[in-house]
């Protein structure tokens, strides 16, 4: 078990700041950017990080503490040799009545001599209507289990049956493309026959087959009538699968229901919290399609908040100073370049400022993202620094800033 206060090179003892500190200094010697080509340098930034996880979180940091006394603990008690009882030594008693005592005979119970067992007639009747009421016992008793046997057969069968009409009644509305109330049927089955094996791969199978009908149905963009069989699916397929999910949320999408995609995306979301692109695309959805504008926030601040943790997670707290920006998907600077705009909406300016801080050192070749900060800069009482970012968005073609430098920068 690796031991991360060692690792990081602090005592059990060390603050949060201390651990920082030192899990910063390590993260700068050993990432492997400083350090091309050094295995041993990149397993050792990998153990700093993970140390670094543990400790930083006090509820893991908890557990590792308990985790590690645990383990001290049983080095110490496992250390300990066995002793084993003295053996006797031989030859210490010198007869049995040392250890166990004498026995006074004269206390022995007296046996009176029985009278001899006289063989007679009396004696074979005995016997006979003892062997008589032996047999008839047994006959009675095998009888009583055959009759309970066949009694417990005939319900069994009878059972069956009923079982057998049950799920064909199912099958029907099935076969009708009465999906629901197969479904439901079968469902109340189990309910009252918890243990009935046959009902649930009655079950299983209409809800396999369902599915790639539903699947089908969606691949061929007959998204209206898939939504109708997956809607069924998200009710009673338990757990439902991430790809029905998937399906369902494309598909009220497509038909334009877009608050029920938005909220399909929602569960969808609760298996991959850290998908920075599907909460852009929720936010998206409020924005674009419901105009809700507060609600689209809420997600790209989130999302926002995830790619920073994630980062950190990645390379530290002062990640900027070690990553290249510019090497970072183009779905990050869409992240900051729409958060800034809706900001720019709701007129939190400096709050849209930070956002066009981090576009521009995305991707620094684009010029719209200049001239969006120079306008949240002109309504923060900074124009000479609104200036420079005109002045930088035209140098890279971007039209609009001309407009923009004429009534601004004269």
């Amino acid at each position: 078990m690796l031991d991360y206060y060692q690792v990081l090179g602090v005592a059990r003892a060390a603050e949060i700041a201390d651990i920082k500190s030192a899990y910063k200094k390590l993260a700068l010697t050993y990432h492997p950017d400083k350090n091309p080509g050094n295995p041993a340098a990149e397993e050792h930034f990998k153990q700093v990080n993970e140390a670094y996880q543990v400790l930083s979180d006090p509820y893991k940091k908890a557990s590792y503490d308990l985790l590690l006394n645990y383990r001290e603990h049983r080095q110490v008690n496992t250390s300990h040799s066995y002793t084993p009882p003295r053996p006797r030594t031989p030859g210490a008693d010198r007869s049995v009545y040392d250890r166990y005592g004498k026995f006074s005979w004269k206390a022995a119970p007296k046996y009176k001599t029985a009278a001899p067992y006289k063989v007679d007639k009396h004696y074979f009747r005995n016997q006979a209507i003892t062997l008589a009421t032996v047999f008839i016992l047994s006959l009675l008793i095998t009888g009583v289990f055959q009759l309970n046997g066949y009694l417990q057969e005939l319900e069994k069968a009878k059972r069956e049956a009923e079982n057998l009409a049950a799920v064909g009644k199912a099958q029907e509305f099935y076969n009708r493309g009465e999906y629901r109330a197969a479904i439901q049927l079968i469902t109340q089955l189990i309910r009252q026959q918890p243990i009935e094996h046959m009902f649930y791969e009655a079950k299983e199978n209409m809800i396999s087959g369902l599915t790639l009908d539903a699947t089908d149905k969606f691949d061929h963009h007959l998204f209206r009538e898939a939504i109708s069989e997956l809607e069924i699916l998200r009710d009673f397929q338990k757990p439902m699968r991430l790809s029905t999910w998937e399906m369902l949320a494309k598909s009220y999408y497509e038909v334009e229901e877009y608050k029920k995609a938005a909220h399909a995306y929602d569960y969808i979301l609760m298996r991959d919290e850290s998908n920075i692109e599907l909460i852009m695309k929720i936010g998206d959805i409020y924005l674009e399609k419901l105009g809700m504008s507060e609600k689209a926030w809420d997600y790209y601040t989130e999302a926002r908040y995830k790619f920073k943790e994630f980062q950190n997670a990645s390379y530290g707290e002062a990640f900027e100073l070690i990553v290249p920006l510019e090497n970072f998907p183009e779905e990050y600077y869409q992240m900051f370049y729409k958060r800034g705009k809706l900001n720019i909406s709701l007129e939190k300016y400096s709050e849209a400022i930070r956002d066009f801080n981090w576009a521009v050192s995305i991707r620094p070749s684009y010029g719209e993202p200049y001239y969006l900060r120079a306008i949240c800069r002109s309504n923060t009482n900074s124009a000479q620094r609104a200036c420079l970012d005109i002045d930088k968005a035209i140098a890279l073609n971007y039209t609009a800033a001309f407009a923009l430098k004429e009534s601004l920068c004269q």
